[in-house]
């Protein structure tokens, strides 16, 4: 086994009951007293009232007695049930519907509901395997903290940050069966408005690194396989090339998800989807996110592509058009924030290229960027030029590297869309306000274009329209997309 992932989709049922409603516990009393009232009229029809009684008369005392306790037990019962009734309504209810589907139900006004989840997993690597737990898809207001395995204190799982490792051995198990046993807990917070919410939690185990011995029989190292690497500067060109298959848009087990975790707080670590492409080279299938909404954020040569500390500004802090300083513009309006169609952050040329003006690059490619360390910009070029990455995509998707719109014939666009083997989403642009949000995909190359100082290249698509080369002006904010390097 070289990886293996679980999603499990957790539903969350979050409700109005009686209990959080506000109303008052005199309707509930009165119903109480009244069915007191009516269970005391029917014990006193049954056994008191003469010649009406349906029990014989040498049966009535034996009977009273009984009668009574009948009585008292229907009373008590009638009056528990209907001042206890909210309370019961109220208890937060867990149930588990299968291994990959998972269902809570909390009333309104909050509460934490907590249930278990059972993971069994084999290897025949000898140096074992290490499972972990990642939230991928959260809920705003709604927290869930896991406990299992080598995690002895409820931890709490946030979108984007490192996978909670749960469990990691350092022999084969293949003949015995591995179980860790996972407890996940959720707290909804009262400011959570009602209705049904939708988070998803990944497993994933993977084997450690074998030494030359891939765990399918290969003691000798003849056939080495290595672990699948698990952040985005792990990721090599001999992992890409050798180990990775082309990405066609269908194939999805031929996509990687990678941890990125640089930002200014866990919250803002992010998780990208990766792929070798037609023309057998790994790029990012989901625009760059990086920065912080709140703060500054510190990249360094061990975790970016600089040579030195560049602090990248605050997402959203300094909406202004510029040359020369770096810009981050975001939240892009339409942006989900998760899912498949996440817009990402929009940048300036002099932010994508980690701090480029006007003087210091007037021609040529930058050298730096704020791409995750291994990673580079794409090389750009001219609208009708045929050069640089995006047209050499273009033409491995069947193009020919040159501008391509409706009616030109040319089956690349497809390729270039969202369900196509780029995934590209239309993020549109910044220029004093977002433009275009789901009709055009902006995205910067480390290139500067030669005739102006202000202008660099980068690409653009639509649904029907490909310039694989293009150039505009560095103050505008446009979409970053990664390229192995």
């Amino acid at each position: 086994m070289q990886e293996q992932t679980i999603e499990q989709i957790i539903t969350i049922d979050y409700a109005l009951n009686l209990a959080e409603t506000g109303l008052s516990m005199l309707p509930y009393i009165a119903i109480g007293l009244g069915l007191l009232a009516a269970a005391f009229a029917a014990y006193y029809f049954l056994f008191h009232k003469r010649g009406r009684s349906i029990f014989h008369k040498t049966y009535r005392s034996a009977h009273r007695f009984n009668g009574f306790g009948a009585f008292l037990f229907l009373a008590l019962s009638f009056a528990a049930l209907s001042i206890t009734m909210p309370m019961v309504q109220a208890a937060p209810t867990l149930s588990l519907n299968t291994g990959k589907k998972l269902t809570v139900t909390i009333p309104k006004g909050g509460g934490t509901a907590t249930t278990t989840t059972t993971m069994t997993t084999s290897t025949a690597n000898t140096t074992g395997y290490t499972l972990t737990a990642q939230l991928t898809e959260p809920e705003e207001g709604i927290d869930i903290s896991l406990k299992g395995g080598d995690i002895t204190t409820s931890t709490q799982l946030v979108a984007g940050a490192t996978p909670l490792s749960l469990k990691t051995t350092t022999t084969a198990n293949a003949t015995d069966p591995d179980t860790t046993t996972a407890t996940l807990s959720f707290t909804v917070d009262s400011t959570v408005k009602p209705g049904t919410k939708t988070l998803k939690l990944v497993y994933k185990a993977t084997d450690n690194t074998n030494n030359g011995n891939n765990g399918e029989g290969d003691p000798d190292g003849q056939n080495t396989t290595p672990s699948a690497p698990l952040t985005m500067q792990s990721l090599t060109q001999d992992y890409c090339q050798n180990h990775m298959t082309i990405y066609n848009g269908t194939n999805e087990e031929a996509i990687l998800t990678l941890q990125d975790n640089r930002g200014a707080t866990p919250t803002d670590y992010r998780t990208y989807q990766v792929a070798k492409l037609a023309d057998n080279k790994c790029w990012m299938l989901d625009n760059l996110k990086l920065g912080s909404t709140t703060d500054t954020t510190t990249l360094t040569p061990a975790d970016s592509n600089v040579s030195s500390n560049f602090t990248l500004p605050q997402v959203g802090g300094n909406n202004t058009l510029d040359y020369d300083n770096p810009r981050v513009y975001g939240p892009v309006p339409g942006d989900t924030g998760s899912g498949a169609t996440n817009y990402g952050y929009l940048y300036n040329w002099s932010a994508a290229t980690a701090g480029e003006s006007q003087a210091s690059i007037t021609s040529g490619n930058a050298a730096h960027s704020i791409c995750a360390k291994g990673w580079r910009l794409p090389v750009g070029g001219a609208y009708n030029s045929g050069v640089g990455d995006f047209a050499d995509l273009d033409r491995a998707f069947g193009g020919t590297g040159m501008p391509a719109w409706s009616g030109s014939g040319e089956t690349n666009i497809a390729q270039w869309q969202h369900a196509g083997p780029f995934k590209g989403v239309f993020a549109g642009s910044w220029w004093e306000g977002f433009y275009g949000q789901g009709d055009w995909g902006y995205l910067w190359s480390s290139s500067a274009y030669p005739d102006w100082s202000g202008s660099a290249f980068g690409a653009n698509f639509a649904a029907d329209d490909v310039y694989p080369g293009n150039y505009s002006d560095r103050f505008d904010g446009f979409g970053v997309r990664c390229l192995l390097n």
